[in-house]
């Protein structure tokens, strides 16, 4: 049984299902090959160190427009371009699809609650706004029929699995080529499990995010963003047109808003978080008070440490000069109305720890306000959590009564 610490944590390395690792080695570097390759002689061949240092070349460009915030930096539209379209399924696609792994698997709550709308409706219906190719869709549909497929072995090994709902993906990018893509590749995911009985409806929106018809429809099981509002203007009609709607109709899961760790990103997201509180979270916040760093110097993002699957991912991390060890991000995740209040007597670590006239400190996250808190022996980091600190007769902070984790140091 999982104690308050670990259930809270975002600094613990996430485990990821096996068959995203079948996807990454074997369904997405066949379908490049077959979809991207410039020679026909090449297609049928598999994937193999050739193919990496070729498709490379794209991607080290793209990877130049990545490293900058992308409102601020002239991003070209580079799913129109086939070499930036290979190189993010390559890449960007894994890279992407494990930062939302990590949070599924963080909040298994939100998961189980997505499965009960599913169950009531008869439809898992998963809404991936800013989809690209579903990166975040079909991160989640792996994650749910892999603990389906595991559920199911444990009563009754080998069986077929019949689905007890329909499921449903809605895909909204203003790119109608990599909407294409990723329903060819879509086709072939259930491919990885021959155990399951059913299909896939997938319905996809070549529009701006926020332009919805009139006939959208809002309900989900869940609703998941992927890097949307870094990649839109800060203009307030794209907020009450596009999200708004959203945010009235949370069933489910709930809506789940991934950004990168840039500053202004963050800072974005915890000024709409306030628009909405108080309101049900499932995370990052242990508190439904005031988002204290909307503005300033700080803003919330989060490193988690990760090994990451995939053999030619690997391959090409390396080709970009480093290894991926760690997923940076910024997030909030909306929970429906109807979730119990946030009842948790933890702190959330917002910083690693910084040297200061007054020694090593970190950062806590409590409402209102920033609290400084000194480092401890066993060093805390970004995304750990504390039990809360309280003030002595002498001004001093200390922890309450709550035993605390033993926190291992994760920097050489």
């Amino acid at each position: 049984m999982k104690n308050e610490f670990e259930t809270h944590s975002l600094s613990q390395k996430p485990h990821f299902p096996a068959r995203w690792s079948n996807l990454l080695d074997e369904l997405i570097p066949a379908f490049v090959k077959n979809r991207f390759s410039p020679q026909a002689s090449w297609k049928n061949k598999p994937f193999s160190q050739d193919d990496v240092a070729f498709f490379s070349k794209g991607l080290l460009e793209l990877s130049d427009f990545f490293t900058e915030d992308r409102e601020g930096a002239k991003l070209p539209n580079y799913f129109t371009t086939a070499k930036f379209r290979s190189s993010y399924f390559l890449y960007f696609f894994a890279l992407q699809g494990a930062k939302f792994l990590t949070l599924f698997e963080r909040y298994p709550l939100a998961i189980e609650a997505a499965l009960k709308h599913a169950e009531k409706t008869g439809t898992l219906r998963i809404t991936d706004v800013g989809s690209g190719p579903g990166t975040a869709s079909i991160a989640f549909l792996i994650f749910v029929l892999e603990k389906l497929a595991a559920d199911k072995a444990k009563t009754k090994p080998g069986a077929k699995v019949n689905l007890p709902f329909k499921i449903q993906l809605v895909w909204i990018d203003h790119n109608e080529t990599i909407l294409k893509d990723g329903e060819m590749m879509l086709a072939e995911i259930f491919s990885l499990f021959p155990e399951f009985e059913g299909s896939i409806d997938l319905t996809t929106q070549a529009r701006q995010w926020w332009k919805h018809p009139k006939d959208f429809n809002f309900d989900s099981s869940i609703v998941l963003f992927g890097n949307v509002l870094n990649e839109s203007t800060d203009d307030p009609r794209i907020y009450n047109s596009g999200l708004v709607p959203f945010l009235k109709n949370i069933s489910g899961a709930g809506v789940l808003m991934l950004e990168p760790a840039f500053k202004s990103a963050s800072q974005r997201i915890g000024r709409i978080r306030d628009e909405l509180m108080p309101h049900p979270i499932w995370g990052p916040c242990l508190h439904e008070g005031k988002f204290p760093i909307s503005e300033g110097r700080d803003w919330c993002h989060f490193s988690v440490p990760a090994v990451l699957p995939g053999s030619f991912f690997k391959k090409f991390s390396i080709k970009l000069g480093s290894k991926r060890e760690w997923l940076k991000f910024s997030f909030v995740w909306f929970a429906a109305a109807d979730k119990p209040v946030l009842k948790t007597k933890l702190v959330r670590v917002i910083s690693d720890p910084i040297r200061t006239p007054r020694g090593n400190q970190n950062q806590l996250c409590t409402p209102e306000r920033i609290t400084w808190y000194k480092t401890p022996a066993r060093p805390i980091y970004r995304g750990d959590v504390i039990a809360p600190l309280t003030s002595s007769s002498g001004g001093k902070k200390s922890h309450d009564s709550i035993p605390q984790p033993k926190f291992k140091s994760r920097r050489n």
